[in-house]
């Protein structure tokens, strides 16, 4: 790259390709009506002034996570949020919350049962215990997992 250049391309070249930066913004269906018959109100739909308008996805901040589609390696597939957030929907742009997987450890406690004169032990008991499960707020679920959103990768072939 060459000196003084700037690492991200500027946001209007990546729009004049044709590309669009998925921020949640508002965009007028007339104005984009192949991207609206795609989305539709998926993300969400709104009416200003005279003309309908739908949102793209707002995926800042967020992991991407390939849509299972019965595959099977994700395992809380069924308890995934709509795009919106409000209704349960497994489908491609649901969310899912980051959450910790649920686990228990046992370890050993060893208790001195008293001092001898040489300083040790004079004798010990072992039991065994198992670490407990982690305290609210923690989210839990069947995998460890940060904040995601199920997507499709595709791929520009022309």
């Amino acid at each position: 790259m060459a000196a003084g250049t700037n690492a991200e391309a500027p946001i209007s070249y990546v729009e004049a390709q044709g590309w669009m930066l998925c921020d949640g913004r508002y965009l007028r269906a007339a104005a984009y009506p192949e991207l609206y018959a795609v989305l539709g109100g998926l993300y969400g739909e709104r009416n200003s002034t005279a003309d309908l308008e739908f949102r793209i996805p707002d995926y800042r901040g967020l992991f991407l996570r390939g849509f299972d589609a019965g595959a099977g390696m994700d395992p809380d597939a069924k308890r995934r949020l709509d795009p919106t957030g409000n209704n349960v929907a497994n489908v491609v742009g649901s969310l899912q919350c980051d959450a910790m997987q649920v686990h228990a450890h046992p370890y050993e406690i060893t208790t001195p049962a008293g001092i001898s004169q040489h300083g040790g032990a004079a004798g010990t008991s072992i039991s065994s215990k198992s670490t407990g499960l982690p305290e609210n707020p923690a989210r839990t679920a069947l995998e460890t997992r940060p904040k995601n959103v199920a997507v499709n990768y595709l791929i520009k072939f022309r």
